[in-house]
């Protein structure tokens, strides 16, 4: 696995890319969230990441359930 490349911000804090596909309405609300403190999505995501570690309260997330069975489909 490759090394993800990293940058240095102007307060000398190392970053890295991070990418990831999520439900639109997840995406707006992080944007809206963003907007309204008036800072970029990156650094409002860093800094809600920190806020949940500080207090203790970033929650182990379980994985979507699958399909049991196959549903009927009835015929047309």
């Amino acid at each position: 696995m490759e090394k993800p490349k990293t940058r240095v911000t102007g307060t000398g804090a190392s970053t890295v890319p991070f990418q990831t596909r999520v439900a639109p309405a997840a995406k707006a609300a992080i944007e809206a969230a963003a907007r309204r403190s008036g800072v970029s999505v990156a650094y409002y995501t860093e800094k809600l990441i920190q806020q949940l570690e500080e207090s203790n309260a970033l929650p182990v997330i379980h994985p979507p359930r699958l399909q049991q069975e196959e549903l009927p489909i009835p015929a047309a």
